[in-house]
């Protein structure tokens, strides 16, 4: 007799649609809690742990925040506060083995005065997650007041550093930081959340696009067979 091992199919589709998703500061705020939740919404088991200040290298030494960080689990557990290692992401991809990473990072290298360790930093993060064989999605820093003269050089760094792992969302191209208010970065006050939770329904769109691609791509690659 031969028996059969039965997979509910609710497990298939979980891990078939399961997403990272890790970023800074903007992630902690309102755009991260908006594509935390429309991600959520829309069927797919995610993970969330953003870290404030954090650049690449933060999340292979899992140096501390000290200026926030909001985290959530699968179940919707949920924790935030001021102070917080940054979690280790080569653990983080080992444990949820997800089908797909969405980054959240650039903004902080404004304050990186080496363009070469910027570019390598992004680049190395970019690189462990393809060898995963997840499929990568890295969203740019976004518009700003301040600094505002250094964003086409970020801009141009994260470019050359992850697009040869991952799908790059230029971020600048949905923002637009107001003239007056905020702190000229950061997008939690009155005016800017409206702003930011647009980038994260942006997000969601071209991130829902790109993966039907990719799975479109896969399945004419296996019909040529």
């Amino acid at each position: 007799m031969i028996k059969l091992i039965l997979i509910p199919l609710f497990c298939i589709n979980a891990a078939a649609q399961s997403v990272l998703f890790i970023g800074d500061s903007h992630s902690v705020g309102p755009f991260g809690k908006k594509l935390d939740f429309l991600l959520r919404e829309n069927g797919f088991a995610v993970e969330t742990y953003a870290s404030c200040g954090s650049i690449a290298q933060w999340w292979v030494t899992g140096k501390p925040t000290n200026c926030g960080y909001f985290f959530k689990n699968f179940e919707g557990k949920t924790s935030f506060g001021l102070k917080a290692d940054t979690p280790i992401l080569a653990k983080l991809l080992e444990k949820n083995k997800p089908a797909f990473v969405i980054v959240e990072l650039g903004a902080n290298y404004a304050s990186v005065l080496s363009d070469d360790m910027a570019i390598e930093d992004m680049s190395a993060m970019a690189k462990s997650i393809k060898a995963t064989g997840a499929k990568c999605f890295w969203l740019t820093k976004p518009d700003s007041r301040k600094n505002s003269f250094d964003i086409p050089r970020v801009l141009a760094l994260t470019q050359k550093a992850v697009s040869p792992y991952c799908d790059i969302f230029d971020s600048t191209k949905v923002t637009e930081y107001p003239e007056k208010g905020g702190d000229g970065i950061h997008y939690s006050f009155k005016e800017g959340i409206p702003i930011a939770e647009n980038w994260a329904k942006e997000v969601f769109k071209w991130f829902s696009l790109g993966k039907d691609t990719e799975k479109k791509k896969n399945t004419d690659s296996d019909n040529s067979l």
